[in-house]
């Protein structure tokens, strides 16, 4: 069974990629935008308001046109992360990383063994169907499962270069207004101070061998896209 994500390719090779922002369920949007040649969507869960069926209707519409679906969850508890994945999420992106063992616990919950736990329970698209070995259905899954930590804190800058290291981390990146806020610059993530320390960081995890988002990415809020769209067209400030 091949399973494919474009975003964990592109987070090994450094090939660049195009993707929307989600904040809100509207399928429609997926596919209307599959037009200007997408590889990737991303679902906000702690954000954006998406219930289940919302998440995986996004799935279903990204995997019809060729794109990989991933989400940022609103907690890193396995429970969470198993409920995405089994919707058809093919990425995680986990919040509030800020320990070694928090990254790990991700991990347990995202990949299958030998790399982690992950509970099995026979999610979509396959449903436990047309499955000739659960076994190389689980390892399928393991090789094509993106993983990206993110950094929001003080904390989390601190060890960066040592989560980079973690096996089954595929990229990192950086929740600016909240590690803004956490350095004492709330609301302003151009202060010097925060740019310098994003700056480190990055630098930590290029040198530990992973990418940050920005090294392979190009992404936008489906916010940015609606009023930059109406503004232009209907010539309005």
């Amino acid at each position: 069974m091949k399973i494919t994500n474009a975003v964990k390719d592109a987070a090994a090779s450094g090939q660049r990629i195009r993707g929307i922002h989600l904040t809100f369920a509207a399928p429609a949007v997926i596919e209307v935008l599959a037009a200007v040649d997408l590889h990737f969507v991303y679902i906000d869960g702690e954000h954006g308001c998406f219930d289940w069926r919302d998440v995986e209707t996004a799935c279903l519409a990204a995997e019809r046109h060729q794109l990989t679906p991933i989400a940022r969850i609103p907690d890193t508890s396995q429970a969470t992360i198993t409920k995405f994945l089994d919707r058809g999420v093919r990425g995680i992106v986990a919040p509030h990383i800020e320990s070694l063992d928090a990254a790990r616990r991700v991990i347990s919950g995202t990949y299958f063994a030998p790399m982690g736990q992950r509970s099995y329970g026979a999610g979509r698209p396959e449903y436990g169907q047309r499955l000739d070995s659960k076994l190389a259905y689980m390892q399928a899954c393991n090789a094509a499962i993106s993983l990206c930590l993110m950094i929001e804190s003080g904390a989390g800058l601190a060890i960066a270069g040592e989560l980079a290291a973690v096996p089954g981390v595929d990229y990192l990146s950086f929740g600016m207004m909240d590690l803004a806020q956490s350095l004492g610059h709330p609301g302003n993530p151009e202060h010097a101070e925060v740019k310098a320390a994003v700056a480190d960081a990055s630098q930590r995890i290029r040198a530990a061998g992973k990418r940050v988002r920005e090294d392979f990415m190009n992404y936008v809020w489906i916010n940015d896209v609606l009023l930059a769209g109406a503004r232009k067209l209907l010539g309005t400030p």
